[in-house]
């Protein structure tokens, strides 16, 4: 598995590719955390949007109902095997993880 880490020049463009390739598709959003555990925050929800706004400083995930936020992320790393995105995880200002995983497979 390979593991790219954005600059945060790419986040913008970087996110919106990978949002057209995922959209509509079933992911899984996971944050883990030492203050925090492990929690499923939503599982088979389809995206809906996955954005960077960069004068908010906030990563911005649509799945349904839920829109969740990111504010101010510090990292943002893609594990990719085979040419095929494994996750997308994005590390807060807190050091809380947020991982979204595609349960279909995408190609980048």
């Amino acid at each position: 598995m390979e593991n790219r880490i954005l600059e945060r020049d790419e986040w913008k463009r970087e996110l919106e590719s990978i949002w057209k390739k995922m959209e509509d598709k079933n992911v899984l959003i996971e944050v883990e955390g030492l203050h925090l555990g492990d929690q499923i925050e939503a599982e088979h929800v389809e995206l809906k949007g996955l954005s960077y706004d960069p004068k908010d400083d906030v990563v911005q995930i649509w799945v349904g109902p839920l829109d969740h936020m990111i504010h101010h992320p510090q990292k943002i790393m893609l594990a990719v095997e085979h040419g095929y995105l494994v996750a997308i995880d994005i590390t807060d200002a807190d050091g809380n993880q947020h991982f979204v995983r595609p349960l279909e497979r995408v190609a980048l």
